[in-house]
Formats: C-alpha cells, structure tokens, sequence
C-alpha cells in the first residue's frame, strides 16, 4: 500500500513538472539518469537522498508474509528509505521525464513488488545470515546487472511509449 502512495505522490509530482517543456525536462532527466546509471555500472553508486534508516531484520524473520508487507509499507511510505543503490532515484528520474499518474502508479507498485520479493526471499531461503553475507559479497554485481535490466527496460519502454 505504501508502494502505491509512493506512486500516486510521484505520478501527481511528475504531472506538475509536466508543465516544464520537454526540451528543458527531457536533457535535464536524461543527463540525470545518466550520471546514476554510470555510477551504478562502474560499482560506485552515489550518496543521493534518503532517510537512512533500515527496516530492522527481526521483522522479517518474526512472520513471514507479515514482515514482508511491513517491510514495504516502511520502504515505500518512506519511513525507513536505507538503499545501498541510487536505482529507486533513476525510477523517480524516469517517471518525472515521462510524466502521469499511471507511469508514477506503475512504478510504486514495480518498486513495492521488488522489494517484498526480495525480503520473501531472504525469509524463505532457509538461512537468512547466509542469504545476507551472499548479498554483500555481490552486492556490487547486483548493482550493475539491475542497471542494466533498468537501461534495457526504459530504453524499451520510452521507444514503445515515444
């Protein structure tokens, strides 16, 4: 649920730069995008805003489903935003150069679904203090396939939707 405030708030902020003309938001955004896509491909992700405070672990492991969708509500109402990535911000980039309710809806549900189904499978993976340590030992890795999938899907995406 949070998710899709997230996305309402984005796609209602995205309509109201939607009045700045595309020849100034789209090199702006693009140049944006570009600067967090590099860094995230080179396994340095930028310090860009957030509140900086992790869902704590023991939620997750205390009920399953129950942890998962606490996870997300806290994640995406941004009441705890710790993200070792700037791709949530290349989203937001992305939705406010493409502008709408239904993109900014579309991308608080992609990132609520993303991040339960990450918690959902650290829960399940039968050791979660294992299933940590294999996240930070790739978490560089990590970093740059999701950059790619991310370039690939919006290049994808603004072709089909320009």
């Amino acid at each position: 649920m949070g998710a899709l405030t997230s996305g309402l708030v984005l796609g209602a902020l995205s309509g109201v730069l939607s009045i700045v003309p595309s020849y100034i938001r789209l090199p702006l955004g693009g140049l944006a995008l570009i600067v967090i896509l590099v860094a995230e491909l080179i396994g340095r992700p930028l310090k860009l805003p957030q509140n900086g405070r992790a869902v704590p672990q023991s939620i997750i492991p205390e009920a399953r489903m129950q942890g998962a969708l606490q996870f997300g509500f806290e994640m995406g109402t941004g009441v705890r935003t710790f993200m070792p990535t700037g791709l949530p911000h290349a989203l937001v980039v992305a939705v406010l150069m493409v502008g709408g309710i239904v993109p900014g809806l579309l991308a608080g549900l992609g990132f609520g679904l993303g991040r339960s189904w990450m918690t959902l499978s650290r829960s399940y993976s039968g050791s979660p203090s294992t299933w940590d340590e294999q996240l930070l030992t790739h978490l560089r890795r990590v970093g740059q396939i999701t950059a790619v999938s991310f370039t690939v899907l919006a290049a994808v995406l603004f072709r089909y939707l320009g």
